[in-house]
């Protein structure tokens, strides 16, 4: 009985993890994510970002399996490349990783994590962008770690973690493009958020995030938050429905074997 819990356990923990990473992979919460955080798109819209999006010379989903040999393998939640236009007229490709992290402490830092995603993910273009006759070729990469279970204390927090130059002699200073090739952004929220209350910063994105990635509302609520935000995509609110439909399976389900046990 008890190894059929624990099966059934995992298994809707497996099918919460798909509904969330389908929503964070969802064109318009991407395109919103990439407009918030990434310094190369703060010119365009989310309009003009979901265009690049919707454009496959552009935007590129990408395998999420990393296999690096004697290095073993990771998989990310969620990884594209995507062809940014610029003032001056060029296109800048950028890096994308995004991982929803449930536990902000699984025993290590997640920046340290992060910053293993980024180099897996440099390393990967070795070939592609760049090799050992063309390192200027190497492209950005952001790893953004959203995770929507953070003590109440970090309720809306953000970090960000990427190279600076220090001169430490002489006036030369080397363009940031140079060297600035990975960035992690860690974002804490937390389920029990009064949603009376904007956040401070990114707020148009954060209590989306928030509400749509914990079950704290039933799907009237997360439809009313989808609305009042602004998300006018069905695709969100068929994996919202179906995220709901599931945690109140789970409830249930709780509910009968703990009537049994009581038996």
């Amino acid at each position: 009985m008890e190894t059929v819990i624990q099966n059934t356990i995992t298994n809707h923990k497996i099918m919460l993890d798909q509904h969330c990473k389908a929503i964070v992979g969802n064109q318009e919460m991407l395109a919103r994510m990439i407009h918030e955080f990434v310094r190369e798109a703060r010119h365009l819209s989310v309009k003009e970002i979901m265009k690049i999006i919707k454009d496959e010379q552009r935007f590129r989903c990408l395998n999420n399996e990393n296999m690096i040999p004697s290095y073993g393998t990771v998989k990310f939640d969620m990884f594209c490349c995507i062809d940014l236009p610029q003032l001056n007229g060029t296109n800048k490709r950028i890096y994308l990783n995004v991982e929803i992290q449930n536990n902000p402490y699984p025993g290590y830092s997640i920046i340290t994590r992060g910053y293993a995603y980024v180099s897996r993910i440099v390393s990967e273009q070795w070939g592609s962008e760049y090799d050992d006759k063309n390192y200027d070729g190497m492209k950005k990469v952001y790893s953004l770690w959203i995770m929507p279970k953070a003590p109440k204390r970090k309720d809306g927090h953000m970090n960000v973690y990427e190279t600076n130059e220090r001169i430490i002699c002489g006036t030369t200073v080397e363009e940031k493009e140079i060297y600035d090739k990975g960035v992690i952004l860690a974002i804490y929220l937390n389920k029990e958020h009064d949603l009376n209350k904007k956040y401070e910063e990114h707020d148009e994105l954060l209590t989306p995030l928030m509400v749509l990635l914990n079950n704290v509302l039933d799907y009237k609520g997360k439809q009313r938050i989808i609305e009042e935000y602004g998300l006018n995509t069905k695709k969100i609110e068929s994996e919202v429905k179906d995220m709901c439909d599931l945690g109140e399976s789970i409830v249930l389900e709780a509910r009968n074997e703990g009537k049994q046990i009581e038996r």
